[in-house]
C-alpha cells in the first residue's frame, strides 16, 4: 500500500530547497547539466519539424519566454512543450542508467520556461528540485516493457518545478505532484522503433502538463491520493517503489549519478558505438574486406535491430545501422541521420550483415552496467573484437569538460554563430552569479531573432 511518508519528505525537500543548501559539488554538476541540455536544445532546434512547432507556439501563444535556438517568444507552457521536444530530437540529452529515462530534460525546459524574472541561482534550485523528483521518481517506477520513459514520471519533475516557482509550502508541492500523476501520457516506445516522430514531443508535452499541474493545484483542483502508485505502479509501470523517492534525500543528489551523452542516438547503441571507435582507433577498418558483424548487448538493447531504418529517429534507435553507419564514416554524432547517409547503399549493405543478439551476463549487470560485445568477421576469415562494460559519459568513465564544451559549441555555431555560442558558454557557466538570467537566455537567441509575424 502507498506509503505518504516518502511522497511528503520529497515534497519537503522541495519546499525548502535554496541554492544556499546545495553542496557545491551538486551546484557544479548542475551547471553542467544545464550547459549541456541548452546545447541539444538549440541543436534540435535546426531539425524542420522542431522549427515548425516553434514558429507555431511564437504564432498562436505569444508570451514571455524565449525560445532558444529560435528567436521567438511564447507562454512559458509552450516553451517548455517545444524546449523538450527540440532537447529529445538528436538524442544526445542527459540520461540516468538508474532511473532508466532522462531527468534533466523534465527538469531545465520547465525552469528556463520561467526564468525570464529569476536569479541564476533560482534556475539552479528549481533545476534541481524538478531534476530530483524526476530521476527519483524513475527509479522508483519499473515501466512496462512497451511504455517509453519520456511521457511518464517525467511530468513529476515539471510539477515539482511549477510548485518550486509557486513558492509551495510541502503539503501543496505533495498535492501537486499528486495531481500531476494522473497527467502522463501513454508513451509508446514502438514509435522509437518506426521512427515515429510523435516520440520527440513526449517529453515535451508532459512538460507542459507538469506545470499545468501547478497552475491546477493553485486554482483548487486536487489529485488522488496514492495517485503515483497507481499510475506508475500499476498503469505504466509494474511496480512502484516509494523508498526510492526518499532514500538518501538531501544527501545523494541524483544527478551526481547522470550520463551525458556524446554520440547522437539511443543510449542502448553508446556501448556497441564505443567498441567499433576503439577498434577502428587500434587499427583501420576496410568495410570492404568485411563479410559480417556481431554485436551482442544486454536484453533490452538487443531489441534495436531494424537494419534500415527510413527516418532519423529509427535510425537513432537501429544498432544494425548506427554500428555500419559509425565503421562508414568514423564517427556517431548528428551526420549519421541525414537523408544521405540513411540512404547510403555501403551503410546498409553492411547494415544488412549486423547480427544483434543478447548476452544474459551482460542483461545481469543492467542498469548499473550497459556492455557490448562487437565482433569484426573479415572476409579472409580474420576477426577483431571489443567488449566494452559502459558507455563514455557514464559517472565511471565521464566526457571531459573539453569534450563538453565542444559538444556544446558543435551544436550551437550552426545555430548562434561562433561569438553568441562563446558568450553563452561563458554565461552558463557562471549563472549562480546572475542576479538576473533573461539576458543570457537572450544571448541563446539567433541573430537576427527570428520572431515570426501572426498569421491573420
Amino acid at each position: 500500500m502507498w506509503k505518504m511518508e516518502e511522497l511528503d519528505q520529497l515534497a519537503e525537500f522541495v519546499a525548502t530547497l535554496t541554492f544556499d543548501s546545495l553542496p557545491p559539488a551538486v551546484v557544479e554538476r548542475a551547471k553542467w547539466i544545464l550547459r549541456d541540455t541548452v546545447g541539444v536544445i538549440v541543436g534540435g532546434m535546426a531539425e524542420k519539424e522542431v522549427a515548425a512547432l516553434a514558429g507555431f507556439a511564437a504564432r498562436t501563444a505569444p508570451g514571455p519566454a524565449i525560445l532558444l535556438g529560435h528567436g521567438g517568444r511564447t507562454k512559458e507552457g509552450w516553451a517548455a512543450l517545444v524546449h523538450g521536444t527540440a532537447g529529445t530530437t538528436l538524442e544526445m540529452d542527459e540520461g540516468h542508467a538508474f532511473a532508466r529515462g532522462h531527468a534533466a530534460i523534465h527538469a531545465v525546459p520547465p525552469t528556463l520556461a520561467q526564468a525570464h524574472n529569476a536569479s541564476g541561482q533560482e534556475v539552479m534550485a528549481a533545476m534541481v528540485a524538478g531534476y530530483e523528483v524526476a530521476a527519483r521518481s524513475g527509479v522508483a517506477t519499473r515501466l512496462r516493457q512497451p511504455v517509453h520513459p519520456f511521457g511518464a514520471w517525467g511530468v513529476l519533475g515539471a510539477a515539482a518545478v511549477g510548485a518550486w516557482f509557486k513558492g509551495f509550502e510541502a503539503d501543496d508541492v505533495a498535492g501537486t505532484l499528486e495531481l500531476a500523476a494522473s497527467y502522463a501520457i501513454t508513451p509508446s516506445f514502438e514509435t522509437a522503433y518506426q521512427g515515429a516522430t510523435v516520440r520527440n514531443t513526449y517529453a515535451g508535452m508532459v512538460n507542459r502538463l507538469g506545470l499545468l499541474a501547478a497552475d491546477f493545484y493553485e486554482l483548487g483542483f486536487r489529485g488522488q491520493r496514492g495517485g503515483l502508485q497507481t499510475s506508475f505502479g500499476e498503469i505504466l509501470g509494474q511496480s512502484f517503489h516509494p523508498a526510492a523517492l526518499s532514500d538518501g534525500l538531501g544527501q545523494r543528489y541524483e544527478m551526481m549519478r547522470g550520463y551525458f551523452k556524446p554520440y547522437s542516438g539511443c543510449r542502448y547503441t553508446h556501448a556497441a558505438i564505443d567498441a567499433v571507435l576503439s577498434l577502428q582507433a587500434d587499427e583501420v577498418v576496410d568495410i570492404d574486406d568485411l563479410a559480417s558483424v556481431d554485436v551482442f548487448t544486454y536484453d533490452i538493447a538487443a531489441h534495436l535491430s531494424d537494419p534500415a531504418p527510413k527516418t532519423p529517429l529509427a535510425g537513432r534507435f537501429s544498432t544494425p545501422y548506427v554500428v555500419a553507419a559509425t565503421l562508414v564514416n568514423g564517427s556517431a554524432g548528428p551526420e549519421l541521420f541525414v537523408p544521405e547517409m540513411l540512404a547510403n547503399h555501403q551503410v546498409l549493405d553492411l547494415a544488412a550483415r549486423v547480427n544483434v543478439g543478447k548476452n544474459v551476463d551482460f542483461t545481469a549487470m543492467t542498469p548499473a552496467r550497459r556492455p557490448a560485445q562487437v565482433i569484426l568477421h573479415f572476409k579472409d576469415g580474420q576477426r577483431r573484437e571489443c567488449t566494452v562494460y559502459g558507455s563514455k559519459g557514464d559517472p565511471d568513465q565521464p566526457m571531459s569538460d573539453a569534450e563538453l564544451e565542444a559538444k556544446f559549441y558543435g551544436l550551437c555555431e550552426p545555430i548562434l554563430g561562433p561569438e553568441q555560442t562563446r558568450r553563452a558558454w561563458e554565461e552558463l557557466g557562471r549563472i549562480e552569479q546572475l542576479e538576473e538570467v533573461q539576458g543570457t537566455l537572450e544571448i541563446l537567441a539567433p541573430v537576427p531573432m527570428h520572431v515570426e509575424v501572426p498569421r491573420s
